[in-house]
């Protein structure tokens, strides 16, 4: 098949992939942290309070978000619809790294197996940055794969200014992106054509030096990119006025119980179950039998793919002592990468053994990958987008994440109930509206449900993590006492 021809059919399965994450989307209600982002993208571009817009964490989705200027009832679709619009970078990256190393049946095994992936799916379905970051994380893998492929790429080499602009872009989408940026060295260091006749800190010191210019444009542009959000920080610093850059329950709160060891036990534990829940114990397994085979058969690329895919977790693995299974969907893209590799090279190795009439469409080996994939997305992923899309109580998630968007404060599901039950209060006089102060952290998620300039008033102040701000809430009850004849809490 000729590339030109493999076009419309990879386009088509990119935009399947996009109606599987778009359609429904608002089937389940708006979690805690999506209407979060969603207040900072509708006040990003106010450009009002500079904390907001140089804070580095997961400011890229804010300003993504509010490119579409959400309005109140409609935040959440055009909020998720933007994330998963997003997620289709990541799609067309895998399938292009995938294309380049392994060929044309690598690149579509690959993209199927990322489109239908239900841990991407349920992800790349909320508004939140885990699946911007996961989407330009797999950019850089292909960006630094195209910069080591190209011969004539030096010191203004276009791809190494992608591969470095991309590598802080996915810091600025979620701080625990930051080994990404690892990447492009990784790529250098493994993908050099130079023969290495022993591994040893001379011969790396020689690849290095080789390239030397296109390491230099990445990561000056890298060091670019990142300059002002560092000097926000700095500039806060030196003036005594506090950046919360990182969300200190992530890493100290559990970590006063848990010694670094118990944490990347944890960790790994809870790494091999979201892969075994989410895409079955079947692929995960292959997955990692896939990753052996490749670095057997083509150790450069299956040492870039392994050790990207290792960077991509390192952060969360090590450092998160309560970790969220979404943290980790920025390795999922190259590690199915991996596998889609693994099944190419099944395949053309099968074929040189393989004896059968030319004059087949498929290859028997083809043929056999063809109907373990489908087993697979009868099994596994389409009973999944039937329940992400009707019913999301009935998904089959890890136990933590049931609890996180089912069963926590953070849900959305009783909310909803609770902003309909609020429209059918008495109005209070003389305002004519319907007062009401909210007083627990997930106040702002009801905001979604209710128009702006409705019979409903809500308010939801600020109390404090460690209700530091209570008097100020306690001022505000009694001003509105004083205003209205009826004040609901």
């Amino acid at each position: 098949m000729k590339r030109s021809q493999e076009i419309l059919p990879t386009a088509l399965l990119i935009l399947l992939a996009f109606f599987i994450r778009a359609h429904s989307i608002q089937s389940l209600p708006p979690f805690n942290d999506e209407s979060l982002h969603i207040r900072r993208a509708e006040l990003i571009y106010k450009f009002t309070d500079r904390n907001l817009n140089m804070t580095l964490g997961k400011l890229l989705s804010y300003y993504w978000i509010g490119l579409f200027h959400p309005a109140r009832l409609e935040a959440i679709f055009v909020g998720r619809t933007a994330s998963a619009l997003f997620a289709l970078l990541g799609l067309a990256a895998a399938y292009s790294t995938a294309r380049f190393l392994f060929g044309r049946i690598g690149g579509w095994v690959t993209l199927v197996l990322a489109s239908f992936s239900p841990f991407m799916i349920f992800f790349d379905r909320l508004a939140l940055s885990d699946g911007l970051t996961a989407a330009l994380g797999m950019l850089v893998i292909w960006a630094s794969l195209l910069m080591m492929r190209r011969a004539n790429c030096g010191k203004r080499c276009p791809l190494a200014i992608w591969a470095g602009s991309l590598s802080g872009l996915v810091i600025t989408s979620k701080l625990l992106g930051l080994p990404i940026a690892g990447v492009p060295l990784v790529a250098v260091l493994t993908l050099s054509c130079q023969p290495v006749i022993r591994l040893n800190l001379a011969s790396l010191r020689q690849i290095l030096r080789i390239h030397r210019d296109k390491l230099t444009t990445v990561y000056i542009t890298f060091g670019l990119v990142m300059l002002p959000f560092i000097w926000h920080i700095v500039d806060r610093t030196i003036t005594g006025k506090y950046v919360n850059v990182v969300n200190n329950n992530l890493i100290n709160g559990a970590a006063e119980e848990k010694s670094p060891p118990q944490v990347l036990i944890a960790n790994l534990q809870s790494l091999w179950t979201a892969n075994q829940v989410l895409h079955g114990s079947i692929l995960w397994i292959l997955t990692l039998i896939g990753a052996a085979y490749v670095l057997w058969k083509r150790p450069r690329e299956g040492s870039y793919l392994i050790l990207s895919t290792l960077l991509a977790w390192s952060m969360s693995l090590v450092f998160a002592a309560d970790l969220s299974t979404r943290y980790l969907t920025l390795g999922v893209l190259p590690s199915l990468v991996i596998l889609g590799g693994a099944v190419s090279l099944t395949i053309q190795e099968a074929a040189k053994i393989n004896i059968e009439k030319p004059s087949l469409p498929f290859s028997m080996p083809e043929r056999a990958a063809m109907a373990v994939l489908l087993v697979w997305l009868v099994w596994i992923p389409l009973p999944f987008i039937n329940h992400a899309w009707n019913d999301p109580t009935e998904l089959h998630l890890p136990e933590a994440d049931q609890w996180e968007y089912f069963g926590n404060f953070g849900s959305g599901y009783a909310l909803v109930d609770a902003a309909r039950d609020m429209e059918d209060l008495p109005r209070s006089e003389p305002s004519g509206r319907i007062q009401v102060i909210g007083l627990v952290g997930s106040c702002h998620q009801i905001r979604l449900y209710l128009d702006e300039h409705g019979p409903v008033r809500l308010e939801c102040p600020f109390f404090g993590w460690q209700g530091e701000f209570m008097q100020d809430v306690a001022n505000l009850i009694d001003e509105r006492a004083a205003e209205e004849s009826t004040v609901y809490l």
